[in-house]
């Protein structure tokens, strides 16, 4: 019996590049995955910049140090040279821009400064005209598949997040791998949330040299033709990694 031909579509995803404070090395090897597998997909999963500029965190706590030379406008300017005007994409590939909570801080900035409204949002300042732009918390679907930047933390945060959504999800903002599957009793139907790594420098400033759970990498995934999926997460140790048996380092 001849099998029927069916077109798996690809996809590449990235969460939590903050840049500029991203892992560059693993960045270039990323750029050369996408023009490897000429994506069908590909998603920024959100926190692609890190705002340092408008960190209400920064003004708040009047850490004048960290916020010394910081920019918006070069902020802006930098993400789009060294990321967006980077990206080698297929004319056909869907474009999703999640926006993550770090995106959310020139929303704070513009509340406590209205007069730089319509002049300031990421929409405003970046070139995503063929980029689908996603609000934080909300999310975008590729066939049964859904992504959103993500808004737990803790411990059992994969948990929460498919307990929350009951839908097939990968998500980031933990910095982590984590995955959870639950399958309800009546038809078998498995939903899992799938937390990614993160593409940012494992060490910022803010981090002070703590400990943490972070891991770095993005994520690839396929969807066949009925909108069923699989996910894989590609672990990075500084900046090199392997996939589909080739060594990027």
């Amino acid at each position: 019996m001849k099998l029927k031909a069916t077109k798996v579509k690809t996809g590449i995803c990235i969460f939590d590049l903050h840049h500029p404070n991203h892992n560059k090395k693993l960045w270039k090897n990323i750029l050369k995955v996408v023009r490897e597998l000429n994506p069908d997909f590909f998603v920024f999963g959100g926190d692609n910049m890190d705002m340092t500029s408008v960190s209400h965190w920064l003004h708040d706590k009047g850490d004048k140090r960290h916020l010394e030379g910081k920019r918006l406008r070069q902020e802006y300017d930098s993400f789009q040279s060294d990321v967006l005007n980077q990206l080698d994409l297929p004319r056909k590939c869907r474009k999703i821009f999640l926006l993550g909570n770090h995106c959310e801080w020139i929303e704070k900035y513009i509340d406590r400064i209205p007069e730089l409204e319509g002049f300031a949002e990421i929409e405003k300042c970046l070139d995503l005209k063929s980029w689908e732009v996603i609000p934080y918390h909300k999310t975008a679907k590729i066939g049964k598949l859904y992504f959103t930047h993500g808004d737990f933390t803790g411990i059992h945060h994969s948990k929460k997040t498919v307990d929350t959504f009951e839908k097939n999800i990968v998500y980031g903002h933990a910095h982590t791998l984590q995955i959870h599957t639950k399958v309800t009793p009546i038809d078998g139907d498995a939903h899992s949330a799938i937390s990614m790594p993160c593409a940012c420098d494992m060490n910022p400033d803010y981090m002070r040299d703590k400990a943490s759970a972070w891991v770095s990498g993005f994520g690839v995934f396929y969807i066949q033709p009925n909108g069923n999926f699989n996910v894989y997460p590609v672990i990075s140790s500084k900046g090199s990694f392997i996939l589909n048996g080739k060594y990027y380092e």
